[in-house]
């Protein structure tokens, strides 16, 4: 196999290299999250641009330059994650292009991560500037709604292969765990017929197990997180190296390693790559366990946070119930007793109590969550935020004038909901990590959009 060395780190032998995204959306986070990366231990680090709220051309060079002082000698791969690949961008050809030139003119990125898929023209003038640059090409393909046949997942690779890609990545959504052991077959396979490593994982809770088996199958890196998982299927990259070496020994002694090994005891004991922290540093002791679904009224949260449940086998907490609960009484005679000020009391104190749960839940907030102003950062302290969005035409068909809802007293139209959406509007976006609309969506498409999203 041809072996993708960067920055002394080496592609396709030993053990699978964890690769550790950076999803931020402030610059300077971005900066922050990628030194903490470092201190994790990342043998790669990704940015997914995708996330960036201020990205555009002029801006990329001086973030990337920034990123490269933080992060010193670690390998760094640019991804823009599009929208039609489960990202957070909705890009034309020419703009996704023009991105990825910029980027990789900068001289930074060591890796570009080119979606295989997009138009012909797009992916070869990336691909061409990424060579003529020196810079490693990851080409991918994304499926997010199912796991193809093992010819089709195959036949992708090879379009990769045979369009430049230096590196092959495959990522797919499984259904049972059949789908995911036919994903082990293709790159089993794959490994078998293509002279370059492969990057492939089965998304999701489900197929987790993928992500720790690739070098009996052939996949040389996978993606870990820092602190506990941000999103189902993920590990913490501390203990994914941790069983990453032990597997690797054992890989080694059946004869499954991937060609040729390293010296994984002085690469154990320099996690930090020689780079320097600052004076003072410290990494944060934030840690992600649970997924946050937000929105107004009838955006379709408990329906979401039901079907996420059976996909991931994380546990739901609908926040109204258990307020009503503990409250013992219902919400509007929780509104009609006490008034909205003492419900929004009581809805903090269950936020602050789940942000000391250390079981990963999935929680459906309440409507209006997120408007106390230290709500939406306890969320974020331990989750992922998730905004459900729909149009006043959409909720009002939904809910109508549900008098199990307070707000919705006095509010008989689309044009009232249309209104309170409204004022309510600014609070949501500030708060949300990830926004996925609902109109016109099945239940399960909404689900594995979140989970896409998510999982990389």
């Amino acid at each position: 196999m041809k072996i993708v060395e960067v920055r002394g780190i080496k592609i396709g032998t030993g053990r699978p290299k964890i690769c550790i995204p950076v999803m931020e959306k402030r610059t300077e986070d971005i900066v922050e999250m990628a030194g903490q990366a470092v201190m994790a231990g990342a043998d790669l680090i990704e940015w997914r641009a995708d996330a960036w709220e201020r990205l555009e051309c002029g801006r990329l060079p001086g973030t990337l330059k920034a990123l490269r002082t933080r992060i010193g000698q670690v390998p760094l791969l640019f991804t823009i994650r599009t929208s039609s690949e489960g990202g957070l961008k909705a890009l034309s050809a020419e703009e996704y292009a023009q991105l990825n030139q910029t980027a990789i003119q900068s001289g930074v990125p060591d890796l570009a991560d080119v979606e295989m898929g997009r138009e012909p023209k797009a992916v070869q003038s990336i691909i061409t500037a990424a060579h003529e640059a020196g810079v490693g090409v990851v080409g991918s393909y994304h499926d997010f709604f199912k796991t193809p046949s093992v010819e089709d997942m195959v036949e992708r690779l090879r379009k990769a292969c045979a369009g430049g890609a230096d590196i092959l990545k495959l990522a797919v959504m499984p259904e049972n765990m059949d789908d995911v052991v036919r994903l082990l077959d293709a790159t089993q396979k794959a490994s078998r017929i293509f002279d370059r490593p492969l990057i492939t994982m089965s998304m999701g809770a489900m197929g987790s197990i993928s992500r720790v088996w690739g070098e009996y199958f052939g996949s040389a890196v996978t993606f870990g997180q820092m602190g506990q998982a941000s999103a189902p299927g993920q590990f913490d990259a501390r203990e994914l190296r941790t069983v990453l070496k032990i597997l690797h020994k054992q890989a080694s002694m059946a004869g499954h390693a991937l060609p040729a090994r390293e010296d994984m005891e002085s690469k154990d004991k320099n996690l930090d790559h020689s780079v320097q922290s600052p004076e003072g540093y410290k990494a944060p002791a934030k840690k992600i366990r649970h997924l946050f679904l937000t929105g107004f009224m009838g955006t379709g949260k408990t329906s979401v946070a039901r079907e996420l449940e059976k996909l991931t086998g994380m546990p739901v907490m609908e926040m109204d119930a258990e307020l009503a609960r503990r409250e013992g009484r219902s919400i509007p005679d929780i509104f009609a007793a006490e008034g909205e000020a003492y419900f929004r009391q009581i809805e903090t104190q269950l936020l602050q109590d789940i942000a000391r749960e250390e079981t990963a839940m999935i929680v459906s907030c309440g409507g209006g969550a997120v408007l106390a102003e230290k709500n939406p950062r306890l969320m974020k302290s331990c989750g992922k935020v998730v905004l459900l969005t729909a149009r006043p035409e959409t909720i009002y068909a939904r809910v109508g004038t549900d008098e199990g809802r307070p707000n919705l007293k006095g509010r008989k139209s689309a044009k009232d909901i249309e209104a309170l959406m409204a004022q309510r509007a600014p609070k949501y976006k500030a708060a949300a990590d990830v926004v996925v609309e609902t109109d016109r969506k099945d239940i399960k498409a909404i689900a594995r959009e979140i989970l896409a999203v998510c999982s990389e």
